[in-house]
């Protein structure tokens, strides 16, 4: 039996230091992460029998170094993690390697930037998992696989086992949040966001059985509060509602019910029933995705949904049923100039916001918008500061003022919108513009008699608060019991958010001003990917035909057909490392090269040297004609291929000896 262990890489999350700096120890021992590991528990469940796999999360448990005991030999490393933790994964690929141990990675951050890890890890996983981790262990059983794993088409999520919990039992009361995805795939496409092309425009959802059993999995084992990981809960609202009235007395029946929150569209505004079920589930609090009031901003952004709406009242109405709203909001857009920052605070104090997530533009790697501004060459380096304060970083260069104009001006935006004055004026608004109190089952003695030994250790926290903070809270509380008693502890947990904003404000501050003073010394250098522009617009056009083509000619001779979406991938990115700068329309000599290329491939796939070959795979769907010929399949190759040029292009030899010319960008750059 080969044993695994998964690990999750710990980096400062501005959450552990809001935590540390707060000396708020209200609820005892917590995590250093928010949340559930449930990524890597998805792993774990997805691994055959004949593994075994323990999970190890350095925000619970320790950062692992050279010393560390790890309580067994493991055969193989799997870790998971976003671009920021893309350093510190390195490190621990460093350590494991030093111990002779094979490593793999995944996540969303290898998908978008695949060049940060592939020197450092044996194995790299791009895309979804559900069917590329099983093929691996098969491969690696046998002695053959290989560095590269990328999922093409969308898993079927029904048929994805549920997520394992046992080798973290223990540990799930200390995190704050217990997490579980029920769709994956949103159906509009943000320039700035990396959703649909991580996980593709049409949702697909799990069985309503499997979400149900993961909830009640994770409240036996002590969770109390339950993230929702769409990146669109109501995405497909039809099954959103149907889950929610299967959940509803799932959840009443729980001594205190879950409380739950998610991410959605302000579409939830236009649907009263969807509302009331998210109410009467105890949904408490919604990120949504306001970004901006400037229509140009929105239209810029591709933010359709929110135009032509009355983005303060839709905010409202969501909050008349108790959920609050906690907007994500965005300064830095091409429409923007420095009259964008009042207006962002305008629409927190109208609408009632009690929290926002307030955050310069960001091009993150993969993303339309990532792609655009290196081509404008308007992508900054910042990774030191990525690291840092993630939440304030800008690599962007804006449009319509400096670069130091946006960063004193969204510092600026986070003082007015973290005071203590404009939250308590915006957060009684909320509680008091609330007109549906939620169906919710009274407490229990037991849980009312933990309430008040919690709300014992937060007065005593709140006296270490300065003065400002203290008055506002009590101030609060006050007329929260006065005007809507039931929404108390609402309120705690939206105030504890404050707490953590304004103790990190100065830190996150610091950090601004250290971006503002490298723009101002002249060192900001750009960060530039020579791989950007490789794939022309005209043959974005040309790739439907062109796939077909190579379809039809691997299915008539490579062996094992469910890698020919593999090959296909390949087999266009080598090409485009050769044709791309210069491509125009498909010539003879480009499907001559195509030939060739299928050839090479063809020979490599079946011989039996070739890695990762061999054997039906479960659940890997065989393409038809019929699917290969649809926009769905080629964008997907066409992300897929973006994935596989990034980092590589470096390694290749451009049109001219020792240089690499990159359609769009300024200059060229060296090999």
């Amino acid at each position: 039996m080969s044993r695994i262990l998964l690990i999750s890489p710990k980096f400062d999350t501005e959450f552990s230091r809001a935590y540390e700096l707060s000396e708020l120890k209200i609820h005892g021992k917590v995590s250093q992460s928010a949340m559930v590991p449930l990524q890597l528990a998805t792993i774990a469940g997805l691994t055959p029998d004949g593994h075994e796999v323990d999970i190890w999360d350095e925000g619970v448990r320790a950062e692992i170094d050279n010393r560390t005991d790890l309580g067994k030999e493991y055969d193989l490393i799997g870790v998971t993690g976003y671009i920021v933790h893309m350093p510190r994964a390195v490190e621990l690929a460093e350590v494991f390697r030093r111990r002779g141990i094979p490593t793999a990675i995944g996540g969303s951050g290898v998908s978008g930037a695949p060049d940060l890890c592939r020197d450092a890890f044996d194995v790299v996983f791009l895309g979804e998992a559900e069917l590329t981790w099983p093929q691996f262990l098969r491969d690696w059983e046998r002695g053959a696989h290989r560095s590269e794993y990328r999922q093409v088409e969308r898993p079927d999520l029904s048929k994805r086992p549920p997520p394992r919990w046992d080798s973290i039992a223990d540990d799930i009361p200390l995190y704050r949040l217990g997490g579980v995805q029920t769709t994956r795939g949103c159906p509009y496409d943000c320039e700035f966001c990396d959703a649909i092309h991580l996980f593709g425009r049409q949702p697909r959802h799990k069985p309503i059985d499997s979400v149900i059993q993961e909830v009640i999995s994770l409240q036996k084992l002590g969770a109390e509060r339950m993230f929702i990981c769409d990146d669109n809960f109501i995405g497909d609202r039809k099954y959103a509602k149907q889950l929610l009235r299967e959940l509803i007395p799932v959840n009443n029946s729980f001594d205190p019910p879950l409380t739950y929150l998610t991410q959605l569209t302000i579409d939830l505004a236009r649907d009263e029933e969807l509302m009331e079920l998210m109410a009467d589930c105890n949904c408490t609090q919604v990120l949504v995705g306001i970004e901006t009031m400037r229509p140009a901003s929105l239209q810029e952004a591709h933010k359709v949904q929110n135009l032509l709406r009355d983005l303060v009242e839709d905010c409202k109405k969501i909050q008349s049923y108790g959920i609050a709203v906690r907007a994500a909001l965005i300064v830095g857009f091409d429409a923007d100039d420095t009259g964008v920052f009042e207006e962002h605070i305008r629409f927190l104090e109208d609408a009632n916001i009690p929290g926002a997530n307030i955050n310069t533009l960001l091009a993150s790697p993969g993303t339309p918008l990532w792609t655009r501004l290196q081509l404008e060459d308007r992508v900054a380096d910042i990774r030191e500061f990525y690291l840092d304060a993630p939440k304030v970083a800008c690599n962007i260069i804006p449009k319509r003022m400096t670069r130091v104009e946006l960063l004193e001006g969204y510092r600026g935006l986070l003082q007015q919108s973290r005071s203590w004055d404009s939250f308590q004026k915006r957060i009684k608004a909320f509680v008091s513009s609330v007109t549906r109190q939620p169906n919710l089952p009274p407490p229990s003695s037991a849980v009312r008699q933990k309430r008040m030994e919690r709300l014992g250790k937060a007065r005593e926290a709140i006296t270490k608060l300065p003065e400002d903070a203290r008055t506002a809270i009590m101030d609060v509380v006050a007329h929260t019991l006065q005007t809507a008693p039931y929404m108390l502890e609402k309120v705690a947990a939206l105030t504890m958010q404050q707490v953590m904003d304004a103790i990190l404000l100065p830190y996150q501050s610091e950090v601004i001003q250290r971006q503002i003073d490298q723009t101002l010394s002249g060192k900001l250098k750009l960060d530039r990917d020579p791989s950007v522009g490789m794939i022309p617009e005209r043959f974005k056009a040309a790739v439907g035909n062109i796939i077909p083509r190579l379809y039809e000619r691997l299915n008539s001779e490579i062996e094992h057909k469910a890698e020919i979406p593999e090959v296909i991938i390949v087999v266009l990115k080598e090409f485009l490392i050769r044709w791309g700068s210069g491509f125009t329309q498909l010539e003879d000599y480009h499907q001559a090269y195509l030939s060739e290329l299928c050839d090479r491939h063809v020979e490599r796939w079946n011989s039996k040297e070739a890695l990762g070959v061999g054997g039906e795979y479960e659940q890997r769907s065989v393409l038809t004609p019929e699917r290969i010929r649809s926009a769905r399949f080629v964008r997907e190759v066409l992300v897929s291929v973006e994935q596989a040029l990034r980092g590589e292009v470096r390694a290749q030899r451009g049109p001219e000896p020792g240089r690499l010319a990159v359609p769009g960008a300024v200059g060229t750059l060296p090999d």
